[in-house]
């Protein structure tokens, strides 16, 4: 069986041989190809058929022309490409969303893609937890200065003190794998946790002993505000100048999701102008963010490089679970996680 496996830096085509190898074992003559693509070194590309890829389709056509199995995590998958490689038979993608695939041409052609939903829940939820205490407790600032030799003392001072997060309300916008995590890190620590997300059953919301509200009580009651939620048609620039308006006075805002969710020429006005007493972001509507961005001038915003979602453990739990899925696709069963399960039934 031939294999194609493009990596990157990240997901390294080691890990996904490993788990292949491991997962498939009861395949003789496993023929592995591979290219590693230099992501996140070099930042991703954005198109009409398919978003946040890396490399050319070039590239995968030449690796993947005789391949029964292409897995990758960022490489682009379009309707060219898997009309180029006429032995395809399943697509391993190692993230939750397969935006660098062509799935309806997968689909056409009754090539399951099977995906990673999940994989670094815990590694963003625990750098949201970390993106917030940086911002409330001035961590990145303070450090920024002393760094520079400036001795602050002014951080102590009643003005610029710290905010606790003890007893204070958080809403969290969006309940999947990523803020369901994220709400088990914050009760214990005194939070009162408010939960939008009109696509899971409020019943589940209350079970994981949160509340649920809608969005514009979420928004007029929390002191701190996270985005959490998938990037799509119904969530693009769903926070806003209205919606940054509806904040209480001194709130603060938190994203470690995608940043076309938000309108980010609002928030610097609600930062500017002091409505917000501050935020962290980790993700941008462009990517690098630009050195003249009028937010790097703001001295109320924590900002980081899209790394919420970067984890050893996120790296290998992607291998691990596509090698998984791939192995059961070849012995019949249902993957556990396939993004256009309709294909396995034509299969039948």
């Amino acid at each position: 069986m031939k294999i194609a496996l493009i990596g990157d830096l990240f997901v390294k085509n080691e890990l996904l041989k490993n788990s292949l190898s491991k997962h498939l074992k009861f395949i003789s003559g496993l023929n592995f190809s591979s290219l590693s693509l230099n992501w996140p070194e070099e930042p991703l590309n954005e198109g009409k058929e398919i978003t946040e890829y890396g490399g050319s389709e070039e590239q995968v056509k030449k690796i993947a022309k005789e391949a029964e199995v292409l897995v990758t995590q960022i490489a682009p998958v379009t309707a060219n490409v898997i009309r180029h490689c006429p032995q395809l038979k399943i697509i391993g993608c190692c993230r939750g969303g397969p935006v660098n695939i062509n799935v309806k041409a997968a689909t056409e052609r009754a090539i399951p893609v099977v995906n990673a939903p999940g994989r670094n829940a815990i590694a963003v939820a625990e750098f949201t937890l970390g993106m917030i205490l940086a911002e409330l407790k001035s961590i990145a600032r303070s450090y920024s200065d002393l760094k520079r030799g400036i001795w602050k003392g002014s951080f102590y001072s009643y003005k610029r003190a710290g905010e606790e997060l003890y007893g204070k309300k958080i809403g969290i916008i969006g309940f999947g794998f990523i803020g369901s995590k994220l709400a088990t890190f914050l009760k214990p620590l005194g939070m009162q946790v408010l939960v939008y997300d009109p696509f899971v059953p409020k019943e589940k919301i209350k079970k994981a002993g949160v509340k649920p509200v809608n969005l514009n009580t979420l928004l007029k009651e929390s002191d701190i505000i996270t985005l959490n939620c998938r990037l799509n048609s119904k969530t693009r620039k769903m926070i806003g100048e209205k919606e940054f308006k509806k904040m209480k006075t001194g709130a603060y805002f938190i994203n470690s999701a995608r940043g076309e969710l938000m309108d980010y020429k609002a928030l610097y006005q609600a930062l500017k102008e002091k409505k917000l007493a501050g935020a962290a972001l980790d993700t941008f509507d462009k990517e690098p963010l630009s050195p003249h961005s009028p937010l790097l001038k703001l001295n109320n915003v924590t900002l980081t490089p899209h790394l919420a979602g970067s984890s050893r453990q996120t790296a290998q739990r992607s291998a691990e679970m596509i090698a998984r899925d791939i192995s059961r696709y070849f012995k019949g069963k249902t993957p556990l996680h396939c993004i256009n399960p309709e294909v396995l039934k034509m299969k039948k």
